[in-house]
């Protein structure tokens, strides 16, 4: 009883103490707007404009940030810094015999004559055709990649491992700069490589299964044993004419023509006196600079032999295995030569052309197979990739000159290895 009525009591001190006093109302001075007088609504259009115009120069920027996209395929996009490295691929292989093709030619090696992989294709400079076969490849490996991946193809750890080492060994070199330019590092070139892996083992089994498709027999039928009987040879030889500074070709002087006759001929006696055991392929100097010896040479009955006359050729298929010829001195062709028969019917080049016919349809039944495949599934943007051109993308991030330097570099830490290890 006593608490509540001390709660009690204590409330209704609180309350008379807390009762309002009325304040007296001061009167507030009235502010006035810079803007009083002024029609707000072409400020609030200007602000909007500055607004608008900030977005959009904002969008821009980003936009200009943003990788261009080269191509989809199946939905993936392909940006320009996904085509950075196969690029530099291209370019650094040719790059380092610009300077040499241009001062015999008087134009880049991106000017010549393509002569790549689809060299078929007739007119194409190097700049375009290395351009499309740069696109090709991307193109394959993307596509393939997906194939894998959809029919449950796995990377084995040493695959991986492969991938990785792979890597590591294309950034040797590099600078961090020409890393951030290529938009390469390790991690995105592991990726990369262990795509081009899975890519190419189901390649490899799309491969296998096509080529069952293909009528060897057909392949091969047009391909005469006749015209491609093979003689198997070896020779010594002295070259008579030279190239002078310009590449183009000239006669030795007759004073080292005299020599290269006296030496031939040596040659030639050296062979007809000795025993019937004898090695023919030591019958001069380790030293001898002027007389070039042929271990492994061959023509066809199709293709003939430019190392001698028409006529000597007829003289020389007549020749019996192990038979040597006289010195033989015919200065239309520019050689001086001394010949042993070692095979005078080999078949070789007969099984090189049918495997080549044979597998020249193989190709031809994936490349058909695979330009269905890209029907409706690859984009190229051709407003993006129209405006690359091969020879001037990284040539100026990796130049000539950084590529033989690490050429150089990678020479001597072979050396040093190999001698460590000694």
């Amino acid at each position: 009883m006593n608490s509540s009525k001390k709660i009690k009591d204590q409330q209704e001190k609180e309350a008379v103490s807390t009762v309002s006093v009325p304040e007296k109302k001061v009167k507030k001075a009235k502010k006035i707007s810079r803007f009083a007088g002024v029609d707000k609504k072409p400020v609030i259009l200007v602000t909007l404009c500055i607004v608008v115009v900030l977005v959009l120069c904002i969008g821009v920027g980003i936009q200009q940030f943003k990788p261009k996209v080269i191509m989809t395929v199946n939905q993936t996009k392909i940006t320009m810094d996904d085509m950075m490295y196969p690029i530099y691929e291209v370019e650094s292989q040719y790059l380092p015999y610009n300077e040499m093709y241009e001062t015999y030619t008087g134009k880049s090696i991106w000017e010549a004559d393509y002569q790549g992989s689809g060299a078929s294709v007739s007119g194409l400079t190097n700049a375009i055709g290395l351009k499309q076969e740069v696109l090709n490849a991307e193109t394959q490996y993307e596509l393939l990649y997906q194939y894998a991946k959809k029919d449950g193809y796995k990377l084995t750890k040493s695959d991986k491992a492969k991938a990785k080492k792979q890597a590591k060994k294309a950034l040797k070199g590099l600078s961090w700069l020409q890393k951030l330019q290529l938009n390469i590092s390790q991690k995105n070139l592991t990726a990369r490589f262990e795509k081009r892996i899975l890519a190419n083992k189901y390649h490899e089994d799309k491969q296998k299964e096509l080529n069952k498709t293909v009528d060897e027999k057909a392949a091969v039928k047009d391909i005469s044993k006749k015209d491609y009987r093979q003689y198997d040879v070896q020779f010594y030889y002295a070259a008579t004419t030279t190239k002078d500074k310009n590449g183009k070709s000239k006669s030795v002087s007759d004073k080292k023509k005299a020599t290269y006759k006296t030496k031939i001929e040596e040659i030639a006696k050296k062979a007809k006196e000795a025993d019937s055991d004898f090695d023919f392929t030591k019958l001069t100097d380790k030293k001898e600079k002027d007389i070039t010896f042929e271990k492994d040479g061959n023509f066809t009955e199709k293709d003939g032999w430019s190392y001698v006359s028409a006529d000597t050729l007829k003289k020389i298929k007549k020749m019996k295995n192990g038979e040597i010829s006289d010195a033989i001195l015919d200065d239309t062709t520019g050689y001086y030569v001394v010949v042993k028969m070692v095979n005078n019917n080999s078949d070789e080049a007969y099984k090189t052309a049918c495997k080549d016919a044979i597998e020249s349809k193989q190709n031809e039944a994936y490349s058909s197979w695979f330009e269905k495949e890209q029907t409706d599934k690859v984009v190229v943007n051709t407003d993006v990739w129209t405006d690359v051109t091969i020879g001037t993308v990284t040539t100026d991030i990796v130049t000539a000159d950084d590529l033989n330097d690490m050429k150089e570099n990678s020479s001597s830490s072979k050396k040093s290895s190999k001698g460590s290890n000694q």
